[in-house]
């Protein structure tokens, strides 16, 4: 039987420690996708993750059992994100999933390697051109189209309005494709 997350992130109170190795277990691979997709740096990730669950761990507290335990830790995480972000201007290289987790499926070996090498290509123009668009900008682009995150789910985490969020991401696509155009790359 599987425990509610929110009902182990109430035992983390209680000194269990085995609910928080299952929570860590469940949401490990998540929350370092998120911090890699966030930085496009593996080592950033690594680190963003461990603080993330030390965070989880020291701070369970001011967890309300009421709500998501998913919204809360991708809160956290995009926190953490966010300050390393701000300590330090970030080299967001042109970041690729597969550098870090391989090829989901054998797809792409039957298309045409030349269209391959033009996909990959124009998605690290995409990705570097996201990098470097203000931070509010980059995030809700990360969890609506890398993160694959609804609406209203983004408005959980980032605990705003779904209109906000509606709003923010017709902006920062508005942003993105003038960052595109101005560097000549046409989708």
């Amino acid at each position: 039987m599987d425990i509610p997350d929110e009902t182990l992130a109430v035992q983390i109170l209680n000194g269990d420690t085995h609910a928080f190795e299952i929570l860590l277990n469940r949401y490990q691979k998540l929350v370092f996708k998120t911090a890699y997709r966030m930085m496009g740096q593996k080592e950033e990730a690594e680190d963003i993750a461990q603080e993330v669950f030390l965070t989880i761990y020291s701070k369970a507290h001011q967890f309300n059992p009421q709500k998501k335990f998913s919204s809360w830790l991708y809160r956290i995480t995009l926190n953490a994100c966010i300050s390393r972000l701000r300590s330090k201007r970030p080299t967001v290289s042109g970041f690729s999933d597969e550098a870090v987790y391989g090829a989901a499926d054998g797809a792409q070996g039957r298309l045409n390697p030349l269209t391959v090498l033009q996909q990959n290509e124009l998605a690290q123009h995409i990705w570097k051109a996201v990098g470097e668009l203000p931070e509010n900008y980059r995030i809700i682009l990360i969890l609506r189209y890398q993160m694959d995150f609804c609406n209203q789910e983004i408005a959980d985490i980032l605990g705003i309005k779904k209109d906000n969020v509606e709003v923010r991401i017709h902006r920062a696509r508005k942003a993105l494709r003038k960052q595109l155009l101005n560097r000549d790359i046409r989708l």
